[in-house]
């Protein structure tokens, strides 16, 4: 196969561009079969006398339209099963699912309608008075150096400020072992990019966070899925699938797990890092919402019973606090920093550092505990309306699968099998918004499963919200039996 092109210097285009298009069109035509290596980044620019840096920009744009994937510390090579209208993103199935994913991110402006979808905190909620004091005072005390660029680990005052909040947490982590991120989605993204090669086979639980599942399919990931319980997954199911296969490793949300509002018990934390153990994989942990605890005490995390370094702990201050300033940081063992450091600086060389150096003095004045616990208070009185509704308006016509004990979300599940997406559409005509199960899960099957989030309502919005879906169920379910219509199966 030759790799020399006709690339046109005086072009409209620039160069990475051309050369983009022209193995593109190679991979679609079926002249490069599925997993051909293509040729080293060097071998490319000689070829076609240009520099280096266009080949990666080009091989950059291929992985992004999943052409090619690569794998670390061998190259590129051609995805299988290419077709083009794999990359037509403009279908109605494509739009409908980035529509709710972003109404899960708070990205859509619902206007007058009432949100059960958004996990982002109504903005009336956000600390705006003392963050203001805080950025105040670090632009009064650092002045221009507080617009500098930080290094991509993070700002050592913050790392070190967290690595004392952790302590207190029950997590003896090194400054040194954190890694400052622009909120947990990137800390997920990073890792897929460093630990994921083409097939490598990670457990989820089922259902889970749709954003992690979103990074693992961008690395042509095997994705596996075992069932949530009440307080976890099967793990007798784990062992079975590690018995099977090498497992890269598993991702779960041990506290008030999105999108049903599980905790994992301490007995099976206890077996899982057992098993990790035994079978040598990694845990990712993604902690964004422990402190939303509704009981007496605070839920420990999986990492805080870690004693192999076996566990890589995300932890999300945006989720809680105010969503745009993209804050978040991951404990990372020491041989994988190094490969974190360099993914971080490619993708953004380091997050905003007067967002940095504003929470350091906001968490090392205290004021993140006072916010905490103002927002817990708050929470916990919508939570107790929503459930309270549920349970009075709801559990004719659906069931309430899990009792969360904190978080942000109920995860229901409609009586005789009819789906969640007409019971979606039809609600969402009626001014109220939420998420389908079908989401939630890897292979985007069809479910009778939704999820119900009270982060971006008050409590007269939450009753007036369920008693016009409780309607809504009704009416479908009356319509149904009225044209013979078969539940989904």
């Amino acid at each position: 196969m030759k790799y020399n092109f006709e690339l046109k210097r005086k072009s409209n285009k620039n160069l990475y561009t051309q050369l983009y298009e022209n193995l593109k069109t190679k991979i679609l035509k079926g002249e490069l079969e599925a997993h051909t290596r293509l040729p080293a980044i060097r071998n490319i620019a000689d070829k076609n006398d240009i520099n280096p840096a266009t080949v990666v920009k080009a091989y950059d744009l291929l992985e992004r339209d999943e052409l090619i994937y690569k794998k670390v510390g061998s190259g590129s090579y051609v995805s299988p099963g290419i077709i083009e209208n794999d990359f037509k993103l403009d279908s109605k199935k494509d739009k409908e699912k980035d529509s709710l994913e972003m109404l899960d991110y708070g990205q859509i402006d619902l206007a007058d309608s009432i949100n059960f979808a958004s996990a982002t905190p109504s903005p009336s909620f956000f600390p705006v008075k003392n963050f203001k004091y805080a950025l105040n005072k670090v632009l009064t005390r650092d002045k221009g150096k507080a617009f500098t660029y930080q290094k991509s680990q993070g700002y050592f005052p913050l790392r070190e400020s967290i690595s004392k909040y952790l302590y207190e947490n029950k997590i003896e982590t090194k400054a040194d072992n954190i890694q400052i991120v622009s909120g947990a989605q990137q800390a997920i993204d990073l890792l897929a990019k460093v630990l994921l090669n083409f097939g490598d086979e990670v457990i989820v639980e089922e259902p889970t966070y749709t954003g992690a599942l979103s990074a693992f399919r961008s690395r042509k990931a095997s994705i596996k899925g075992i069932k949530l319980e009440k307080d976890g997954i099967d793990l007798n199911v784990l062992e079975k699938k590690l018995k099977a296969n090498k497992v890269r490793f598993i991702y779960i949300m041990t506290s008030f797990q999105n999108p049903t509002g599980v905790s994992w018990s301490k007995k099976k934390r206890e077996k899982l890092l057992e098993l990790a153990s035994k079978y040598d994989f990694l845990i990712i942990e993604d902690d964004c919402l422990s402190e939303l605890y509704f009981t007496k005490e605070k839920p420990l995390s999986l990492k805080s019973l870690d004693t192999e370094g076996r566990v890589i702990y995300i932890k999300s201050f945006s989720k809680i606090f105010m969503p745009g300033l993209r804050l978040a940081f991951a404990i990372l063992p020491d041989k994988l920093l190094p490969q974190m450091l360099a993914a971080k600086h490619a993708t953004d060389i380091s997050s905003a550092g007067i967002t940095q150096r504003s929470f350091d003095l906001y968490l090392r004045e205290g004021l993140w505990e006072k916010h905490l616990y103002e927002m817990r208070k708050l929470f916990k009185k919508r939570f107790k309306v929503m459930e309270e509704t549920i349970n009075k308006e709801l559990l004719s016509s659906a069931d309430l699968i899990y009792k969360p004990k904190g978080g942000l979300y109920f995860w229901l599940k409609l009586q005789n099998k009819y789906s969640s997406e007409k019971l979606y559409k039809k609600s969402l005509e009626k001014g109220v918004a939420f998420l389908p199960g079908s989401l939630f899960y890897h292979d985007n099957r069809e479910s009778n499963k939704f999820r119900l989030s009270f982060a971006a309502s008050n409590e007269e919005e939450i009753k007036r919200g369920i008693k016009i879906l409780a309607k809504n169920i009704k009416e479908i379910q009356a319509n149904s039996k009225n044209k013979g219509y078969t539940p989904l199966l």
